[in-house]
C-alpha cells in the first residue's frame, strides 16, 4: 500500500513537472512572436499558430514566402521546409542562418503587449488575447472573425502583421473551442456574429484604444460572421474580408463539395449528380426535417454505381452528424447580401482566384451590388489572381495541390496600402 501511494506521488510529482515545462515551452514561443527588421525591405513577422499544433510560424513580407519553425535546440529552431535554414533568438534580435553560412540580423520592432481577456457573450464566457502595440497614443485594434472549425486564438502571422503597422488585434476562441464556452458545431451565424459584436463591446471601453478605429478582419466562415457583426456595431468601423463568401452557405458548400469530387477523379457527370444529391440533402435539414429523413433521401441514390465510393460504409447516426444536421438547419441560407446592404464603412475584400472553397467568381459582383446598393461611397472587392483558399501559390486550389510555402503577390501588400490610406495603421506611413 505504501509503495503503490509513493508510485503515485512520484508519478503526480512528474505530470506537473511535464505540465509546467510545456506551459514554460509556450510561454517562450510568445515571447518570440514579432516582427523583425533585417533591413533592405526585409521584414520576418512570425506568431503562434494553433492549427499548426500550436507552433511558431512566419512570413516573409518581402519574400512572401511562409512556413514553420520546428525546435533544435533552447532559442533555436529550423524551418519545417527547409533544414537549412535556422532561426535563433536572442533578446530582441533574429539570427537567420542561411544554406550558404551566412547570418543576417534581423532587429524586433513595435514592441508589443499580450494579455489574456475574458467576456461575456450571451450565456458565454469566451476566452481569448488582447495584443497591443506599446504606444503612449491610442491604438488602432482589429477583431479577428475566424473561419469554420474549432478555431482558436493563435492565428498566426496575421496577429503580428498587424502589430507591426502598430494595429492591436483581438483574437479569442470560437464558442466551444479552446477555452471558450458553447458549442460551435450547432451555432448559427447569427450567434456567432453575436460573439465578434462582444468582443468589440469589450475592447471599446479599453483606455488604450482608440475606439473610433476599432475593424474586423474576417476568414473565410469570417466573410458571413465578420460582416454581420459590423452590420449590428455602430463602433466597428472598417471592414476587412480575406476570402470570404459572397454567396449563401448552401452555394458555397456546393461549391466545396464539387471541388473535392473533382480532385478525387470523378467524372464531371457524377460531380453534378453528387452534388444535386447532397444539395436535396441539405434543404431537408433547413426544412426541419428530422436526421432519418435526410438519410432516406441518400439511401435513394443506392443504386448509383458512385454510391459506394461515397459511401462505403452503412449510414448511421451519430453525435457528429447529427450536430451537422443541426448547423445545417440554421445556418444553410445564411447570406451576408443583406447586412452588406446596410454597410457605410470602408470596406476591402479579397477573394482568391483559384479557390475551391468559395466561387470568388460568383462571389464578387455579389458584394460589389450590395455594397453599391448601401450606398457605400468607400469599398474595393479584389479577385487576386493564382491565389487559392490559403492564401498561398496554388496551381488549381483544389484540396489535392501542393503546399506551395509561396504567399499569393497582392493580398499583403494591397492590405498595408488600404489601411495606410486610411490613416489605420498607427505608424509613420
Amino acid at each position: 500500500m505504501k509503495f503503490s501511494l509513493l508510485i503515485r506521488l512520484k508519478l503526480t510529482v512528474i505530470i506537473c513537472f511535464l505540465i509546467l515545462f510545456c506551459q514554460a515551452q509556450d510561454q517562450a514561443l510568445y515571447d518570440y512572436e514579432g516582427t523583425y527588421d533585417f533591413g533592405n525591405n526585409e521584414k520576418i513577422t512570425l506568431g503562434i499558430f494553433d492549427e499548426f499544433n500550436h507552433s511558431l510560424v512566419y512570413l516573409n513580407l518581402k519574400t512572401l514566402k511562409v512556413g514553420n519553425l520546428v525546435p533544435i535546440s533552447k532559442n533555436s529552431f529550423r524551418e519545417g521546409n527547409d533544414s537549412s535554414l535556422v532561426f535563433h533568438f536572442e533578446g530582441d534580435k533574429l539570427l537567420l542562418s542561411r544554406e550558404n553560412n551566412t547570418v543576417a540580423t534581423g532587429n524586433r520592432i513595435q514592441p508589443h503587449s499580450r494579455e489574456t481577456v475574458r467576456f461575456k457573450s450571451g450565456n458565454n464566457l469566451l476566452e481569448g488575447d488582447l495584443y497591443l502595440p506599446i504606444k503612449k497614443e491610442k491604438v488602432p485594434v482589429v477583431v479577428f472573425a475566424h473561419g469554420s472549425g474549432p478555431a482558436t486564438r493563435g492565428v498566426s502571422f496575421f496577429t503580428t502583421y498587424f502589430l507591426q503597422l502598430g494595429i492591436g488585434v483581438l483574437t479569442f476562441d470560437k464558442q466551444g473551442a479552446g477555452k471558450s464556452q458553447g458549442d460551435w458545431e450547432t451555432a448559427g451565424f447569427e450567434a456567432l456574429s453575436d460573439d465578434i459584436v462582444s468582443a468589440v463591446n469589450f475592447i471599446k471601453t479599453n483606455t488604450k484604444i482608440d475606439r473610433e478605429k476599432i475593424g474586423i478582419l474576417g476568414n473565410s466562415q469570417g466573410g458571413w460572421t465578420g460582416t454581420m457583426a459590423a452590420a449590428k456595431s455602430k463602433d466597428v468601423s472598417f471592414l476587412l474580408m480575406r476570402v470570404g463568401s459572397g454567396q449563401n452557405v448552401l452555394e458555397t458548400i456546393s461549391h466545396e463539395y464539387e471541388g473535392s469530387f473533382i480532385a478525387e477523379g470523378v467524372s464531371k457527370t457524377e460531380v453534378s449528380e453528387i452534388v444535386e444529391m447532397y444539395r436535396n440533402h441539405w434543404k431537408l435539414a433547413a426544412q426541419n426535417k428530422t436526421w432519418e429523413e435526410g438519410n432516406a433521401l441518400l439511401l435513394n441514390y443506392k443504386e448509383k454505381s458512385w454510391f459506394p465510393k461515397i459511401f462505403p460504409e452503412p449510414r448511421t447516426k451519430s453525435e457528429s452528424s447529427e450536430k451537422w444536421w443541426k448547423w445545417l438547419g440554421k445556418n444553410l441560407y445564411a447570406d451576408n447580401y443583406t447586412y452588406l446592404k446596410k454597410l457605410k464603412i470602408p470596406v476591402l475584400w479579397q477573394l482568391a482566384g483559384k479557390d475551391w472553397n468559395v466561387n470568388s467568381q460568383k462571389s464578387a459582383p455579389r458584394i460589389k451590388e450590395a455594397l453599391r446598393l448601401s450606398k457605400n461611397k468607400d469599398y474595393a472587392v479584389y479577385i487576386i489572381p493564382g491565389m487559392g483558399h490559403n492564401g498561398l501559390v496554388a496551381k488549381t486550389g483544389l484540396p489535392n495541390d501542393p503546399v506551395s510555402w509561396q504567399y499569393a503577390a497582392g493580398f499583403w501588400e494591397r492590405m498595408t496600402v488600404w489601411l495606410q490610406q486610411h490613416k489605420l495603421t498607427g505608424v509613420a506611413n
